[in-house]
């Protein structure tokens, strides 16, 4: 199946947002294609199916319980069994959505390929209908461990002004209460994992898991009578896991903030690119710079006029400038941005053979 330039442009499009100058006054932002982590270029007819759970912890008490001294309260706990499934489908949602969006794959939809899958135990070859729809591959996801706790934490007494203060100075300002400090922590743990399947081979071509914990913290007061739901706790846990996927899965369009460097010769060129560069001025700044370079072989001047290349989409162009300066210099700096901007060329083109690839 060719993938047209109008689906290559559609990618692009939806992963591109073209900043050429970072909030840093010196710094210009650069950017390039990272490669997906893995090559599915010949997969690029996808089923995705629903995450499914596989363990979920019994139905908690219904309470918390803070005591202390002769004290004694109870609130009403942040978890309750469906937040499992919850979870499951918000990640279902976000994974389907955004993949779909980078138009990288041609995607089948979870509820069609959960059909399928769902009627196996029918007799029904879900694997053979899959691929009479035309998916290359399956996509399957779940939480293979999910759990939870929720206990307080009983701190110093409160300290409270001391009436007797006003009338008797020599009395302490602040007197310990009845009452203690009380945190109630709530900590939600999942592990869950992803595999890509090969739909004629059966051979695993992509996976990964994850460990998640993640706690919130909630400050008791007498009146508080319930805790917060842990959803968005597991909800944030998912989502970190699912956009890492997401970069496994498709080229991402990244940006990285490069800092220009200054020079105290007061040349006059220079000084004019780094005013231009600060305004956001790009091509005054790198035709600046470039005079500097040109007329007096000023380092700086042509390190920064390399970046500023760079920042404004000319890779090649930043390529030979940075090799120019590295040759005159030997610099080690100048070594390194050199490097970098060969490797960012490199996983470009290998980013946009992958778009392109059938």
């Amino acid at each position: 199946m060719n993938v047209s330039k109008k689906k290559v442009s559609s990618f692009l499009i939806f992963i591109t947002s073209i900043l050429v100058l970072s909030s840093c006054a010196t710094s210009v932002t650069v950017s390039y294609l990272q490669p997906a982590k893995y090559d599915l270029t010949q997969y690029k007819n996808l089923a995705i199916a629903s995450m499914k759970v596989v363990d979920v912890p019994p139905f908690p008490d219904s309470f918390v319980t803070i005591q202390y001294d002769d004290f004694e309260d109870r609130v009403f706990t942040g978890y309750d069994r469906r937040i499992a499934s919850n979870i499951a489908a918000n990640f279902t949602y976000d994974l389907y959505s955004d993949l779909n969006k980078t138009s990288y794959f041609n995607i089948i939809k979870p509820v069609i390929t959960d059909g399928y899958i769902n009627n196996l135990k029918y007799g029904i070859n879900a694997i053979s209908k899959l691929r009479d729809l035309g998916a290359d591959a399956l996509l399957v996801s779940q939480i293979d461990y999910f759990d939870y706790k929720e206990y307080p934490i009983i701190g110093d007494y409160k300290l409270i002004k001391n009436p007797d203060y006003t009338t008797d100075l020599t009395q302490p300002e602040y007197i310990e209460s009845s009452e203690r400090e009380v945190t109630i922590v709530q900590q939600a743990n999942v592990s869950y994992s992803y595999k890509v399947i090969d739909i004629n081979t059966g051979s695993i071509i992509a996976s990964s898991s994850f460990k998640k914990t993640l706690t919130n913290e909630v400050e008791y007061e007498e009146n508080l009578i319930s805790l917060p739901s842990m959803q968005s706790l597991y909800d944030k846990a998912l989502t970190q896991g699912e956009k890492e996927i997401v970069s496994d899965l498709t080229p991402q369009y990244v940006t990285k903030s490069i800092s220009l460097i200054s020079d105290k010769s007061k040349n006059t060129f220079f000084d004019a690119g780094m005013e231009a560069a600060k305004k956001g001025s790009l091509r005054v700044a790198y035709d600046n710079f470039s005079m500097a370079w040109n007329n007096s072989r000023l380092y700086a001047a042509g390190y920064n006029s390399a970046l500023v290349l760079e920042a404004l989409g000319d890779r090649q162009g930043a390529i030979d400038r940075m090799r120019e300066v590295y040759n005159y210099y030997n610099k080690v700096d100048a070594y390194e941005q050199l490097s970098r901007m060969e490797q960012y060329k490199y996983d470009t083109n290998l980013a946009e053979n992958q778009i392109k690839s059938n």
